[in-house]
């Protein structure tokens, strides 16, 4: 999800686009059906009179999650014997093209995971206004939830908050580092490594073909078979080291293109030297050929990769030693929560039990498992108390090792920025320019300061402000 190239990006927006004019001219949900809240005439039968309803639900995940999903539908289901759910599991390379041709064929489900791409479908009425199904409902309240966990069209119309979250994570092989005889990363944000800190441990961490370090006579660039840190070059790794700086996405305001001011561009700059000065980090070209994190740390190809803490998941079931820390910091430590959405359309015939299937499963204490390795929790208390903390980041749990607590938990609940997939308008079809302008900088063919003025005037259009703050 986070990998994706500008090429990938703009025929996603293409996609997007032929999406919306199918939606919006077909007759899959009726006139009476796109209007009608959960309480509307006919559409909440089931939950009413006990009748027998089936709910069609699509979603996506690796396979450890596709088994924890349905060990929760069968939780629900058992719990609501009125209510079937049939899941449908989708790749997520695959996800929104399958989604949009169930939706041509007047075959939408009920309920969904969901991308950045719902805020389209919110602002084309497809789908259920999230502030308008908790109304009626005092189980829900907006303040349980991270302050910056909702996915808005517009002030008071919403797709939801995050199901589940997850954030940018340091990850590393414990072995490489006491074998190069370097310090484990830190693990509190406010011992968090300084850039130049970060740097001269990717250095110490880098080999090439001979045993050679970045720094040391004779230096290979060109055969390196041991690099010191692999980011995950998209947004969501690099934007952390922008807030970091002191720089955003877009400018205070909400009025101009943020990434081409000096604090965003030095950042972007920081992490392209990463690669073409420094070489301790492999260039996009050269990553093609590394494999996804777990194994890439596993093979000790990388000795840290930036990247999602999704990856834990997958980092937990291999044999490896391997750890977590803070990111590191050029200025003030910043980070971000991210998460995707439950969304309900309007199509649906059965809404109301749909709203209870989606409050079941971002209940934690529902998909418990899910939130040992791979999701970290939506709702504040999580955070907050003892005893529920205890049950998801416990450094006990395979998919918590030392140190998460700080490194992961406390450094972003108490350092959160809003995300900007979740939080800036136009977003995916921003970054789609952005991330094709930026593949220039990684390969070394142009400065951050030069392509993101060029992308300046390309987006300038697109730049219409920010949803949560």
């Amino acid at each position: 999800m986070t990998n994706r190239t500008g090429k990938w990006k703009i025929a996603f927006m293409i996609l997007m686009i032929m999406a919306l004019f199918v939606t919006a001219c077909g007759t899959g949900g009726g006139g009476s059906q796109t209007n009608a809240g959960p309480d509307g005439d006919g559409n909440n039968a089931g939950a009413n009179n006990g009748e027998k309803v089936t709910l069609k639900f699509t979603f996506w995940g690796s396979p450890e999650e596709k088994k924890a999903v349905e060990s929760a539908i069968k939780a629900f289901e058992q719990k609501n014997p009125n209510i079937t759910i049939d899941p449908v599991h989708i790749p997520g390379t695959d996800f929104l093209q399958k989604l949009n041709a169930m939706i041509a064929g007047n075959e939408a489900p009920d309920i969904s995971y969901s991308a950045a791409w719902k805020l389209k479908m919110g602002e084309e009425g497809l789908i259920y206004n999230f502030f308008d199904l908790m109304k009626d409902d005092p189980s829900i309240k907006k303040e349980d939830y991270l302050e910056y966990a909702w996915w808005n069209w517009d002030k008071d119309q919403s797709a939801g908050p995050y199901q589940a979250s997850v954030v940018p994570s340091l990850m590393y092989n414990v072995d490489m580092f006491k074998e190069a005889g370097v310090e484990l990363p830190p693990t509190k944000a406010e011992e968090a490594w300084t850039w130049d800190e970060f740097v001269d441990a990717a250095k110490r961490l880098t080999l090439d073909r001979n045993g050679k370090h970045p720094d040391d006579p004779g230096f290979d660039p060109k055969n390196i078979k041991q690099y010191g840190v692999k980011l995950n070059l998209a947004w969501s790794s690099y934007m952390p080291l922008v807030l970091s700086n002191g720089g955003d996405y877009l400018t205070a305001d909400g009025k101009e293109f943020g990434l081409s001011k000096p604090e965003a561009t030095e950042a972007l700059q920081k992490v392209a030297d990463l690669i073409n000065v420094h070489h301790v980090s492999p260039s996009p070209v050269q990553a093609s050929s590394i494999p996804a994190p777990a194994t890439a740390l596993q093979s000790k190809k990388v000795a840290m990769i930036i990247d999602g803490s999704w990856n834990h998941l997958d980092l937990s079931k291999t044999n490896i030693n391997w750890g977590v820390g803070v990111l590191p910091v050029i200025k003030d430590y910043k980070t971000f929560f991210l998460g995707g959405s439950l969304i309900i359309f309007k199509s649906s015939k059965h809404p109301k039990e749909a709203w209870e299937f989606s409050k079941f499963l971002t209940d934690p204490q529902n998909v418990l498992d899910l939130h040992q390795g791979l999701w970290m929790p939506q709702l504040n208390k999580w955070y907050e108390d003892p005893e529920l903390i205890d049950q998801w980041a416990n450094e006990e749990l395979p998919g918590r090792p030392a140190g998460f607590q700080d490194a992961v938990m406390r450094s972003t609940y108490e350092h959160a920025e809003p995300s900007p997939e979740n939080n800036v308008k136009n977003f995916v079809e921003i970054d789609a320019a952005v991330a094709a302008a930026l593949d220039q900088v990684w390969l070394g063919e142009k400065t951050a300061e030069a392509a993101m003025k060029e992308v300046e005037t390309k987006v300038k259009p697109l730049v219409q402000g920010t949803y949560l703050k």
